[in-house]
């Protein structure tokens, strides 16, 4: 197994919002859209230990959340609108927001994992 650096908090997670191995930094710590490759094809390291669960989802229904409903519920002019018009164009906005920003919260969320798994190894 190749020796790596450990590396620090702040680090792995800008590396994983990337998503990027939070090891070597390169673009392989995914499959597909969301599917997390277990093992890094360049440094080896195990990226499917870490367990990301429902945290991702909830960072970013948190995030999308405080950037798009928020400031809607704000607007005047939005509640001029027909509840249909502003339903759709919410919603719609919700989902591709929500669909944008999920696979780089969750590198962010394994790089972060990959983070303290080094601290405790250390």
């Amino acid at each position: 197994m190749v020796m790596m650096d450990k590396i620090s908090f702040g680090e792995g997670l800008k590396r994983g919002l990337k998503r990027h191995c939070p090891h070597c930094d390169s673009p392989t710590l995914f499959e597909g859209y969301l599917k997390v490759r277990p093992r890094c094809p360049v440094c080896m390291a195990d990226n499917g230990q870490h367990r990301v669960d429902d945290i991702a989802s909830y960072f970013t229904v948190l995030l999308v959340g405080h950037l798009l409903v928020a400031p809607s519920l704000a607007i005047p002019w939005f509640w001029s609108l027909p509840l249909w018009a502003s339903l759709g164009i919410l919603l719609s906005a919700m989902t591709l927001a929500t669909l944008a920003a999920l696979p780089f919260i969750k590198g962010g969320v394994i790089g972060a994992l990959a983070a303290v798994a080094d601290k405790k190894t250390a």
